[in-house]
Protein backbone atom coordinates (compact mmCIF):
# COMPACT_ATOMS: atom_id res chain seq x y z
CA UNK A 1 0.00 0.00 0.00
CA UNK A 2 2.70 2.21 0.31
CA UNK A 3 3.21 5.10 -1.36
CA UNK A 4 -0.79 4.45 -2.93
CA UNK A 5 -3.11 4.58 0.06
CA UNK A 6 -3.16 5.89 3.75
CA UNK A 7 -3.90 2.90 5.45
CA UNK A 8 -6.16 2.90 8.42
CA UNK A 9 -5.04 0.36 10.65
CA UNK A 10 -7.69 -0.70 13.02
CA UNK A 11 -6.53 -3.09 15.53
CA UNK A 12 -9.64 -4.65 17.36
CA UNK A 13 -9.81 -7.77 19.98
CA UNK A 14 -12.41 -9.21 17.38
CA UNK A 15 -14.36 -8.90 14.37
CA UNK A 16 -17.64 -8.12 15.86
CA UNK A 17 -16.34 -5.37 18.74
CA UNK A 18 -18.69 -2.32 18.70
CA UNK A 19 -15.92 -0.06 18.07
CA UNK A 20 -14.50 -1.65 15.07
CA UNK A 21 -18.15 -1.82 13.91
CA UNK A 22 -18.37 2.49 14.51
CA UNK A 23 -14.98 2.94 12.79
CA UNK A 24 -16.11 0.95 10.00
CA UNK A 25 -19.40 2.86 9.92
CA UNK A 26 -18.20 6.21 10.36
CA UNK A 27 -15.95 5.37 7.08
CA UNK A 28 -18.78 4.50 4.97
CA UNK A 29 -20.50 6.81 5.62
CA UNK A 30 -18.06 9.57 4.14
CA UNK A 31 -16.90 6.87 1.63
CA UNK A 32 -16.40 9.61 -1.09
CA UNK A 33 -13.76 11.67 1.29
CA UNK A 34 -12.20 8.29 2.47
CA UNK A 35 -11.50 7.55 -1.84
CA UNK A 36 -10.59 11.21 -2.45
CA UNK A 37 -8.38 10.73 0.46
CA UNK A 38 -6.72 6.92 -0.16
CA UNK A 39 -8.00 6.03 2.65
CA UNK A 40 -7.88 2.05 2.80
CA UNK A 41 -9.31 0.38 5.98
CA UNK A 42 -7.02 -2.04 6.81
CA UNK A 43 -8.88 -4.34 9.93
CA UNK A 44 -6.50 -6.10 12.27
CA UNK A 45 -8.22 -9.26 13.59
CA UNK A 46 -7.71 -12.51 15.45
CA UNK A 47 -10.44 -13.80 13.04
CA UNK A 48 -11.22 -12.11 10.01
CA UNK A 49 -13.73 -14.34 8.70
CA UNK A 50 -16.19 -12.33 11.72
CA UNK A 51 -15.67 -8.93 10.07
CA UNK A 52 -18.19 -7.42 8.48
CA UNK A 53 -16.75 -5.86 5.67
CA UNK A 54 -17.60 -2.06 4.82
CA UNK A 55 -20.13 -0.87 2.11
CA UNK A 56 -18.78 1.89 0.01
CA UNK A 57 -15.47 2.44 1.97
CA UNK A 58 -11.95 1.07 0.20
CA UNK A 59 -10.98 -2.05 2.60
CA UNK A 60 -8.10 -4.26 2.61
CA UNK A 61 -8.22 -7.70 4.45
CA UNK A 62 -4.86 -9.15 5.42
CA UNK A 63 -3.94 -13.09 6.22
CA UNK A 64 -3.42 -13.38 9.88
CA UNK A 65 0.46 -13.84 9.25
CA UNK A 66 0.30 -10.34 7.76
CA UNK A 67 -2.39 -9.04 10.92
CA UNK A 68 0.39 -10.68 13.59
CA UNK A 69 3.07 -8.97 11.69
CA UNK A 70 1.63 -5.27 11.72
CA UNK A 71 0.67 -6.07 15.36
CA UNK A 72 4.39 -6.46 16.48
CA UNK A 73 5.40 -4.03 14.48
CA UNK A 74 2.78 -1.21 15.88
CA UNK A 75 3.18 -3.50 19.39
CA UNK A 76 -0.10 -3.37 20.05
CA UNK A 77 -2.11 -6.10 22.03
CA UNK A 78 -4.65 -8.47 20.64
CA UNK A 79 -6.66 -6.97 23.44
CA UNK A 80 -6.64 -3.99 22.43
CA UNK A 81 -8.68 -1.10 20.25
CA UNK A 82 -6.46 0.77 18.08
CA UNK A 83 -7.74 3.17 15.21
CA UNK A 84 -3.84 4.27 13.75
CA UNK A 85 -3.53 5.96 10.21
CA UNK A 86 -0.48 5.83 8.10
CA UNK A 87 0.75 8.20 5.78
CA UNK A 88 1.32 7.46 2.31
CA UNK A 89 5.07 6.49 3.10
CA UNK A 90 4.12 4.27 6.18
CA UNK A 91 4.65 7.12 8.92
CA UNK A 92 2.30 7.22 11.78
CA UNK A 93 0.26 10.23 11.31
CA UNK A 94 -2.74 9.60 13.97
CA UNK A 95 -3.08 7.32 17.13
CA UNK A 96 -6.43 6.59 18.88
CA UNK A 97 -7.94 4.15 21.51
CA UNK A 98 -11.57 5.15 20.17
CA UNK A 99 -12.93 5.60 16.61
CA UNK A 100 -11.54 8.62 14.59
CA UNK A 101 -14.40 10.74 13.33
CA UNK A 102 -14.45 11.92 9.61
CA UNK A 103 -13.38 15.28 10.00
CA UNK A 104 -10.41 14.49 12.54
CA UNK A 105 -9.26 12.31 9.47
CA UNK A 106 -10.25 14.86 7.13
CA UNK A 107 -8.15 17.73 8.88
CA UNK A 108 -5.18 15.78 9.32
CA UNK A 109 -4.95 14.30 5.83
CA UNK A 110 -5.82 17.81 4.56
CA UNK A 111 -2.68 19.20 5.86
CA UNK A 112 -0.08 16.63 4.56
CA UNK A 113 1.91 17.35 1.90
CA UNK A 114 1.20 15.10 -0.72
CA UNK A 115 -2.36 16.08 0.04
CA UNK A 116 -1.74 19.37 -1.00
CA UNK A 117 -0.35 18.19 -4.43
CA UNK A 118 -3.44 15.85 -5.04
CA UNK A 119 -5.54 18.88 -4.93
CA UNK A 120 -3.37 20.36 -7.46
CA UNK A 121 -4.14 17.89 -9.94
CA UNK A 122 -6.30 18.77 -13.21
CA UNK A 123 -8.23 15.63 -12.21
CA UNK A 124 -8.22 16.45 -8.22
CA UNK A 125 -12.42 16.83 -7.43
Amino acid sequence: MRHCYRPLLVFSPSGSDPRLKEQTKLLDEAADDMMDRFVMLTPVVPDARRYATPLDTPYAVLSAKEMAAIREHFHIPVTSFTALLLDEDGSEVVRSDKPIGVTRLNARIDVMPRRKIEEQRKDAY
